[in-house]
């Protein structure tokens, strides 16, 4: 969940039942039933004995009367709750859009990038061109040092073993930083494995029919995907990278591994070069704005060695083609339609089964979020959630802390000094409530909205100086 994502939710929690949206169809007696003190009744099936089966005690007559929508893989009051905050949402952005000068730096940031991705022309009149130097740059690789630099500059901090049980990344490899395992007063980078297209290693190694239809039509769908970015010989290219992929995927860890918590590699800077050799690892971090750490946890050490391994032994053009590919796959959904339909058929309907694409409309307010999480927090607190609600908040959440205290003081089984020392770490807790105290400062992006060859520039485009950093929002 994004960090706009869980602030949303947060909020949106607590004030949901005081402001439902103005246009949210009257729901359905299964879509909303009828509660009591906070109990589904009218969701609960009594006909099953609650100790032979207490989920289908609480639940069954909910499970029996709704239907998961067809823009959605699952359903329940989480994606209830989501779609109402999208529709208050989506109002704050539009808002922004059209409020043009009048609007803060920040509201037309959002209103510019929320704009440029719901120009469905302006995308299809760019076609690929605002990817065409990324791929122009990745054909113009001439050696493995080169490939290095290259995929060290697609590495992200796009994973989180610890918080979210997160490991699956498109990169090579993943990157989380946090407190170290065993130096909780320093931040260090972690390294995962990664590499793959398909959410785990078994999707390529399994015998099951299952599995390997899913890989037949995953060949297929990077077939197609070349094919629209323009490359020739695209059905041996996707031959390839699968090829290539099944090779990285017999190096990573299994899920349960990659679950396991336990004391981490440590590696130097200068021990990558002995204990991963292949990959030109000052190249790639340089790249990857890593050259000044001097340790990194390995969480998977073999994978690391081994994905190293191939990295020098298959041929420069197989993994041109793989960073190609996925090059595409991450820019598809602000490229012209034909891409965006093609990852929603098989990321979509073949693997989650989901019949339909959510509306462009709810998209573009989960990208705007992505991007701009705190700007558009803060447009939306301001709405729906004003100081006097924070504060309440604040003040269960002090009494809950002040209920922890008392209740060490009534142990009679804990020493004195294990009292003190249990206070200490009471004492350290930081709850964050609805928003941040400190917003994040967005002054050195400027956000420039997309617009059809030829068109005159619109109004609201954020500016600023050359020195400070500058965002275009590629075709979307």
């Amino acid at each position: 969940m994004t960090h706009l994502a869980f602030l949303l939710f947060a909020v949106a929690l607590a004030i949901l039942p005081a402001c439902k949206a103005a246009d949210q169809p009257t729901p359905s007696p299964a879509a909303a039933p009828a509660t009591n003190a906070g109990i589904d009744r009218a969701g609960m099936d009594t006909s099953v004995a609650p100790g032979d089966d207490f989920y289908a005690y609480a639940n069954g007559t909910w499970l029996k009367n709704t239907e998961i929508p067809p823009d959605k893989s699952g359903y329940g009051p989480g994606n209830v709750l989501a779609d109402e905050t999208r529709k208050q949402v989506v109002d704050l952005i539009q808002e922004s859009a059209k409020a043009g000068a009048g609007a803060s730096a920040d509201a037309r940031r959002v209103g510019d990038f929320y704009a440029s991705f719901m120009d469905e022309a302006a995308i299809e009149s760019h076609g690929i061109a605002p990817l065409r130097p990324k791929l122009d740059a990745v054909a113009a690789i001439a050696d493995k040092t080169a490939l290095a630099r290259a995929i060290g500059g697609t590495l992200r901090a796009d994973v989180d073993p610890l918080n979210a049980t997160n490991f699956q990344t498109e990169n090579l490899l993943g990157a989380f930083v946090s407190q170290g395992l065993m130096d909780p007063d320093h931040n260090v980078p972690y390294l995962l494995q990664g590499g793959l297209g398909l959410p785990d290693r078994d999707y390529y190694i399994s015998k099951s029919p299952r599995m390997a239809e899913l890989r037949k039509q995953y060949q297929a769908h990077v077939e197609a995907m070349l094919k629209l970015a323009g490359f020739t010989d695209a059905p041996a290219r996707a031959a390839r990278i699968l090829a290539l992929e099944t090779k990285i995927a017999e190096k990573h860890a299994t899920r349960t591994e990659s679950a396991n918590v336990k004391l981490p590699a440590v590696w130097k800077r200068e021990e990558f070069a002995k204990k991963a050799p292949g990959i030109d690892w000052p190249a790639m971090f340089e790249a990857a704005s890593l050259k000044d750490p001097a340790e990194f946890i390995i969480w998977h050490p073999k994978a690391v060695t081994g994905i190293s391994t191939l990295f020098a032994a298959e041929p420069l053009d197989a993994w041109k083609d793989w960073l190609a590919f996925h090059t595409i796959g991450l820019a598809a959904n602000f490229l012209p339609k034909a891409f965006v339909d093609e990852r929603f058929a098989f990321f979509g309907k073949v693997l989650t089964g989901t019949l339909e694409q959510r509306p462009r409309w709810q998209r573009g307010v989960d990208y705007t979020g992505a991007a701009l999480g705190e700007a558009v927090g803060k447009l939306y607190v301001q709405r729906h959630f004003p100081p006097e609600s924070k504060a309440k908040v604040q003040a269960m959440v002090n009494d809950l802390v002040q209920a922890f205290n008392r209740r060490i003081d009534s142990l009679d089984w804990m020493a004195a000094e294990t009292k003190r020392k249990a206070k200490e770490k009471v004492a350290t807790l930081k709850v964050g409530v609805g928003y941040p105290d400190k917003w994040q400062d967005y002054s050195g992006l400027d956000v420039v909205k997309r617009r059809c060859p030829g068109q005159r520039p619109a109004r609201g485009i954020v500016r600023v100086p050359a020195a400070a950093g500058k965002a275009e929002t590629a075709g979307r």
